[in-house]
Order: structure tokens, then C-alpha cells, then sequence
């Protein structure tokens, strides 16, 4: 019998989501043992919002290795946008409201300001104009 336990409190876990990992076994036998996959699914506390969104150039396709900030009262974030130009963060809705700011070498920034809601998705896209 192997017991393995996971836990969420852990500091690389920071947002909500699935986990997943792969448990390698050994043995004494001259036999292999395949991995076993784990996963932990992590649910955003009641009070978190997400924020999302697609970044794009304008009249054109995703933008990817865009920076989006998000400010705070309290403090602020910077992400980068994926390949396919999508960006995500949860928050606490305490933190409202949020200021977007997105820029990428070449395109003219651009800012919004936005709230997020308890349990909901808020979605805020960009088309950036090149410079």
C-alpha cells in the first residue's frame, strides 16, 4: 500500500486549477513499473474573481509574449500572454477595481479599468495597433 498526499497550501500553488504529476516507482524485480499519474484540482476560494482575456494585433491574429499588468490598490501583477494570446489571473475580488495595462514592443499600449465578480469570469480583450 503507498499513501501519498498533496497539498494545496503549498507555495508554487498560487491560483486555482489542475495539477498534475506522475509518481515514478521502483523495484527490486527485474520488472518495469509504469508511472502513475496524479492530479489535484484546487478550487478558487468564494470570494476570488478571474480575470481573462485575448490579446490580438489589431485586424489581425493573437499576440503572443504580450505584458499584461494588473494594478491594485494593493499591489500589482505582470503576465505574459501565451502563444495563442490569452492571459488569465484569479484575485480576490477585495482587490477591485483592476487597471489593465497591455504593451508589446512595436504596438501602442493600451489601459482599461475593470471589476471582477465573486465566482465569475470577467473577460477583457485587447486589439493592439502597431506603432
Amino acid at each position: 500500500m503507498l499513501t501519498v498526499t498533496l497539498d494545496a497550501s503549498a507555495p508554487e500553488i498560487s491560483q486555482p486549477g489542475t495539477y498534475t504529476a506522475a509518481l515514478n516507482l521502483g523495484t527490486d524485480t527485474p520488472y518495469r513499473l509504469a508511472p502513475v499519474g496524479v492530479s489535484l484540482t484546487v478550487k478558487p476560494p468564494a470570494t476570488w474573481g478571474k480575470i481573462t482575456g485575448t490579446v490580438t494585433v489589431s485586424g489581425g491574429g493573437p499576440l503572443a509574449g504580450a505584458t499584461v499588468q494588473i494594478s491594485t490598490w494593493a499591489t500589482h501583477y505582470t503576465l505574459k500572454t501565451g502563444t495563442d494570446g490569452t492571459y488569465a489571473l484569479w484575485l480576490d475580488v477585495r482587490n477591485n477595481p483592476l487597471q489593465l495595462i497591455v504593451a508589446k514592443d512595436g504596438y501602442q499600449p493600451t489601459v482599461t479599468t475593470v471589476k471582477i465578480t465573486k465566482g465569475g469570469t470577467t473577460t477583457s480583450n485587447f486589439a493592439l495597433l502597431k506603432d
